[in-house]
């Protein structure tokens, strides 16, 4: 939005670390022009997306374009890279993207992928205008003469959006955060644009190309957010809405019959479909009129002098032959195709009957013409599932398309609420509640508000007798329910299956016989904790009744064919399942499992059982009950199930979903027990349900009277914390005002002792306003970490485990093998952690992991930006500039990363925890290391590797980020002696369960930073702050919120 042009210095990314392939490339002046926007189409850039791969049945874009791109010219590097070189074949790709572009008539859609307004991973529409121009392509320019030349990636795209907003217009977000600031009840979610959910790969490459059907929804949801802000916030909005509603005629009139022909084209057979529609489009069609495509394929089918081109792009006599001997029906279907804008993968799934079987789409030619809507309600099993939203633009045209190419029957729809439509969009209501709420049901009362509010053109009006009406022919694929108030419900039948399948197992396996061991069960309590205990072995009374606890949970979980075992952290929970794993008739056939790579390693570390704990996607893919590519959990009676295992322990169970748990039930057979371990007051599972919660509420003893132990038939309760973190401590007693337990007469006086600054392990500290957390938080650390002052860079590096070296002393980053068997300086990476509930803001991680780093490491960021040829570390690396010794967190679960010693099973998990000990210049280098060197917590004695150029990623997204601060999802399953949680005012993530998460994360204390007054926490006790209550489920009851 610059009214005035700008200049940038570029240099090759290549310069420094490869210098003899791109050492003579200079630096280069970028112009940015006034109103215009920098754009690089990244995944045009990327050699496997150009060149495809054979080996994967993958075709390139240079292919299926008919570019003239020539891998031959790409230069063989002495390191790898995904990105494009040779100057030529830059510009023939970037040429190709940008070519695509009509000034005056193309859209700009800017965007977003974190910001302030939310915490969902959906990418937000930040602005809309149209293009004007297209800048030139800029060459390098060259310091000396060099084989390779290549060209900057940025081009110049100039917008009309301007301050008067007259031809587009940037979203009111300034406006929207200011309101949601002042109101903690304010629909947030509501007054922002998400981009489509099926167009995430366009809005995930910086530029990329928007289809016309993807245009039409990113700016429905432009209407219907702008709608929602001027409701809410009361600015005004007519303008923005009257130019998307011209935009909007117009997209519909670009978008023609046949938007989807070249992807229907390619499905009937022909390699470069997508350029032979685009030839038809160009020779048949007429501005202002209505152009049917099958009509003029007809013409070139029966006579190919018509369109003597057709052959050119494979369209040749024996398709002609096979196009004039299409049957009525699967001409049909071939038009119902292209009038929708599915991928070449979704047409081809669609068209041919042979993939579709393949995919596991059971439906017939006839199901589809009957109703087009069965292509997105069956095809859930795929990776790229068939849009509701797609099909129902190409059924439901603008009526110009109705009136001069009518779909035909059985296809064609009379009016907005014909069954069939009402039917797909129950179905896609509720994937989206699962997807993003978590509810495996609805009422439908909420199904009603939601068809309303839905960014569909015509509204779907789907009101309660609309649904009463089409009930029978819902019923079909959607269960009928009703909620406790008798209100009907709508729910998944895979969700009814789901249900039954965890139920029955449950049931069945509390209700059998228990297995009748004989152990003396106090004396390997006693055994396990005097070993790993303090030495003084005097047991106080509260050590005495959780021993006596303990040996009741231990022999409830042995004995019992299905059992809970449930418990805050430092409750004990680990060391019962390490002396339950070494049982004689357990040690054998023990299998474990957790959600999360990051819990697999804490199961194996408290198990002794190192590398032989599994992902439940890792076991349940060899099962076929997992797909890596869609993400998806489910059942699958007819695939081979696991029998070699007489024990599964499950950990961290509140995160597991429902398909997680009905497919693991399904996947085993001959087990004879099943322990699922867990906290179910902390956050529940990212995706369906709460089926831990649900279980243990099942299964947990009533209220009253209490008793001692917590025990129930395959249910056993661990409440007396350890001898470091007793019951009585402030903060555990802090937490339990969240645990949503009912609590002892007087527990509210730890709100007294909290306001005082009496709480024992807690203390608060306020803070106001945004533009103070950074200094507040870092005045807090050189506090916690007792540092000289905040310049004490030494101090806040020792903290992180680096210690003083030579003459006159530095510090150093020893690694564990260096320091032979002493700790190294990951072993000291949990000792401290900020926490906050959000990512993005000024409280959140990104801003306060840049905020640490730059206050306290700056002598190793001088020494990391300095070029001279001695420099010993590393540049700084990626959007964060990782730098030597920074804690930093791996946020992927990776198998294959380059490890030192060498390792036959290198594995690290997404949140493994650890410090960068390397790269560092040692006499024996020649250069200056590139690559980063990470040795983790969980693993040390071992460096991981990061290359450099993963750091150059296209999205800035690499699998290193920082770790100063995380999240409190992100250390959901950790411990840490100390930390700092940061809460800001109205932070609308923030949840009962999310504080007794954060509040349960510490082992020594704990400083609450809070922007509002310290008492406000007290409402988040309320049920009406639950998460976990929100949900709607039924696993175990009828349909309703819990609280």
């Amino acid at each position: 939005m610059y009214d005035h042009d700008l200049t940038l210095l570029k240099s090759h990314p290549y310069k420094l670390s490869s210098p003899d392939t791109h050492g003579h490339f200079g630096q280069t002046p970028l112009r940015l022009e006034a109103y215009a926007a920098a754009c690089i189409p990244f995944g045009w850039m990327l050699r496997r997306q150009v060149e495809g791969d054979q080996r994967m049945g993958e075709v390139g874009k240079a292919q299926a374009l008919k570019l003239g791109y020539e891998p031959a010219r790409e230069p063989e590097l002495s390191f790898d890279t995904s990105w494009i070189q040779d100057r030529h074949n830059q510009l023939i790709m970037l040429d190709t993207f940008f070519g695509a572009l009509k000034p005056e008539s193309s859209l700009c859609f800017f965007y977003a992928k974190r910001t302030p307004l939310s915490e969902n991973s959906r990418r937000v529409i930040v602005g809309v205008g149209r293009l004007k121009g297209i800048g030139q392509p800029t060459d390098y320019l060259y310091d000396r003469d060099g084989d390779l030349k290549g060209v900057l990636w940025e081009r110049n795209i100039r917008h009309s959006i301007r301050p008067d907003q007259s031809d587009g217009f940037l979203m009111p977000y300034t406006a929207v955060l200011a309101a949601a600031e002042a109101n903690s009840s304010f629909p947030l979610d509501d007054c922002i644009a998400f981009a489509p959910d099926d167009q995430f790969e366009s809005f995930s490459y910086a530029s990329e190309h928007l289809t016309h059907d993807g245009a039409i929804a990113s700016l429905l949801a432009c209407v219907k957010a702008l709608k929602v802000t001027a409701e809410n916030v009361g600015i005004p909005v007519q303008a923005q809405l009257a130019w998307l509603d011209q935009e909007l005629g117009r997209l519909w009139k670009a978008r023609g019959v046949h938007p989807g022909l070249g992807s229907a084209l390619t499905a009937f057979g022909l390699q470069h479909g997508a350029l032979l529609a685009h030839e038809i489009e160009r020779a048949g069609s007429r501005d202002g009129e209505v152009f049917n495509a099958l009509a003029f394929i007809d013409t070139f089918a029966v006579d190919p002098k018509r369109f003597p081109r057709a052959e050119a792009f494979g369209f040749g006599a024996s398709f002609r032959e096979k196009w004039r001997k299409l049957p009525s029906d699967r001409r049909s279907l071939f038009d119902l195709i292209a009038r929708c804008e599915l991928t070449p993968d979704q047409a081809d799934r669609a068209y041919q009957p042979s993939s579709r079987k393949a995919a596991g789409l059971d439906v017939a030619d006839a199901d589809i013409l009957a109703n087009p809507y069965v292509l997105f309600e069956k095809d859930e099993a795929a990776a790229d599932r068939i849009p509701f939203s797609v099909l129902d633009r190409g059924v439901f045209p603008i009526d110009a398309v109705r009136a001069n190419a009518p779909l035909t029957p059985p296809i064609a729809m009379t009016d907005a609420i014909d069954r069939r439509r009402v039917r797909g969009l129950v179905v896609e209501l509720l994937e989206e509640a699962i997807a993003h709420e978590g509810h495996t049901l609805l009422p439908r009362s909420w199904v009603v508000r939601r068809a309303l509010d839905a960014p569909l053109e015509p509204k779907c009006a789907a009101d309660d007798d609309v649904l009463a009406m089409g009930q029978g022919f819902i019923d079909a694929i959607v269960s009928p329910g009703q909620t406790i108030a008798g209100e009907p419900t709508f729910k998944l039948k895979r969700y009814t299956t789901a249900k039954t399948m965890i139920a029955a197992a449950v049931r069945k396996r509390v209700g059998g016989r228990v297995h009748e061991l004989s152990h003396p069960w106090r004396k390997l309590v006693d055994a396990e904790f005097d070993r790993s205990g303090p030495k003084d072995k005097t047991l106080t009374e509260d050590e005495v009744l959780a021993r006596h606890e303990k040996t009741a949970a231990l022999e409830q979980i042995a004995c019992a064919r299905f059992s809970v075992l449930i418990g805050p952290a430092g409750s004990g929970k680990t060391t019962l399942l390490n002396i339950l794993c070494d049982l004689p008739e357990i040690r054998s056939s023990v299998l474990l499992l957790a959600p999360t790579g990051k819990a697999r390693v804490r199961l194996e570390e408290a198990t002794q059982r190192l590398g032989q704990g599994q992902t439940l996607a890792q076991f349940l893919q060899r099962l076929k009950r997992y797909d890596g590519d869609s993400g998806r959990y489910f059942w699958n009676p007819e695939a081979p199930r696991e029998k070699s295992y007489r024990t599964i322990i499950v950990d961290e169970c509140s995160m597991l979903t429902e398909d997680q748990l009905a497919a693991l039930f399904d996947a085993v057979e001959g087990v004879e027990r099943i322990v699922l371990v867990g906290d179910p007051r902390q956050l529940p599972p990212i995706g369906a349900g709460r089926p831990f919660v649900d279980i243990c509420r099942h299964l947990a003893p009533p209220p009253l009277p209490a008793i001692f132990p917590r025990l129930a038939r395959g249910y056993a309760e661990l409440t007396i914390m350890g001898r470091q973190r007793g019951a009585g401590r402030g903060d555990v007693l802090l937490a339990r005002q969240f645990s949503g337990e009912p609590l002892d007469a007087g527990a509210d006086e730890v709100w007294d002792r909290l306001r005082e600054g009496h709480l024992d392990h807690v203390r608060a500290v306020h803070w106001s306003g945004p533009a103070v957390v950074r200094d507040t938080l870092n005045a807090e650390l050189v506090t916690e970490l007792a540092l000289a002052d905040a310049a004490d860079e030494a101090g806040f590096e020792a903290s992180l485990g680096a210690a003083p070296f030579g003459t006159p002393p530095q510090m150093y980053f020893w690694s564990a093998r260096e320091v032979r068997g002493k700790d190294g300086a990951a072993s000291k990476s949990h000792d401290w952690q900020v926490l906050s509930p959000v990512r993005a803001g000024l409280a959140g991680v990104d801003a306060l992991n840049l905020s640490i780093q730059h206050r306290f490491r700056t002598r190793v960021r001088a020494m990391a930006e300095s070029t001279l040829w001695w420099t010993k570390i590393p540049k700084p690396a990626g959007p964060q500039a990782l730098l030597w010794g920074d804690k930093v967190i791996n946020v992927r679960n990776n198998g294959r990363r380059r490890t030192y010693p060498l390792q036959d099973k290198a594995y690290v998990a997404n949140g493994d925890i650890g410090v960068i000990v390397g790269g560092y210049k040692t006499k024996t280098m020649k250069r200056r290391p590139r690559d980063l060197d990470v040795e983790f917590q969980s693993q040390t004695g071992i460096k991981f590797t990061y290359a450099a150029w993963e750091f150059r990623g296209d999205d800035g997204s690499p699998e290193l980020e920082l770790a100063y601060a995380l999240t409190v999802h992100k250390t959901q399953g950790s411990q840490f002696g100390r930390t700092l949680l940061v809460l800001p005012r109205n932070c609308r993530p923030l949840s009962r369960e999310m504080l007794y998460t954060a509040l349960t994360r510490q082992q020594d204390h704990i400083v609450l930073l809070h922007e509002d007054e310290i008492g406000a926490l007290q409402r988040y006790t309320h049920p009406s702050t639950s998460e976990i209550a929100r949900r709607m489920t039924d696993l175990f009851t009828i349909a309703r919120r819990s609280g």
